[in-house]
């Protein structure tokens, strides 16, 4: 039988949480979010524990895992990559961005490199359509993402960790690539131009 995951300060956290909301049900997003940190992903042993947490069955826990994809029932690398390939994106090129690096590290959809570093999948929009193509590195934005500079965005969370990464690349934290000003006079973005409506459409 595997170890319990909820012992110790954890579950001092687990039952402080629960006891934050009128319904302990309540807190069962948050402490499926618990047992993936501390885990690595959520576990079937840990969802009973959870179900027992906030008093409902293991089944409406596993329900509730299911239903949200950033939810994991199987172990994943040590940093998940999720490239949204929804229409804002795949227009402005993230299926390329995505081949470029099943390519690279030789794996498909929801599959994890042989060091055990990074899991890759595809994504449903990842409501950043204004910086598109997008993806998330640990659910850490990285916006106008190119093909050709992917791979090396992935291998500097390698060397420098995402946290180093981020900070310098990752969307807010980093400034949007640089605009002429006859390119802003023109109406074009940092990625992509666009034609502002006729009056008459106004």
């Amino acid at each position: 039988m595997a170890a319990e995951v909820f012992t110790g300060e954890l579950l001092e956290q687990a039952r402080a949480k629960v006891a934050e909301y009128p319904e302990p049900r309540s807190a069962l997003l948050p402490l499926l979010h618990m047992l993936q940190e501390q885990a690595g992903y959520v576990t079937t042993g840990g969802m009973r524990e959870v179900a027992a947490l906030v008093g409902v069955t293991p089944a409406e826990v596993y329900g509730t895992a299911t239903f949200y994809t950033m939810f994991k029932l199987e172990p994943i690398g040590r940093h998940l990559v999720s490239v949204c390939t929804s229409l804002s994106c795949q227009i402005l090129g993230a299926d390329e961005l995505y081949a470029r690096l099943r390519d690279h590290y030789g794996v498909a959809d929801r599959e994890t490199t042989a060091d055990g570093e990074f899991t890759f999948e595809e994504v449903e929009c990842a409501a950043a359509c204004g910086g598109a193509p997008c993806l998330q590195i640990d659910y850490r934005f990285f916006e106008f993402v190119k093909a050709d500079e992917v791979v090396d965005l992935v291998e500097d969370v390698r060397r420098r960790g995402l946290d180093a990464v981020h900070a310098e690349r990752g969307s807010v934290l980093a400034p949007l690539p640089p605009l002429e000003a006859a390119e802003i006079a023109a109406g074009i973005t940092p990625e992509h131009k666009w034609t502002p409506p006729a009056e008459d459409d106004a």
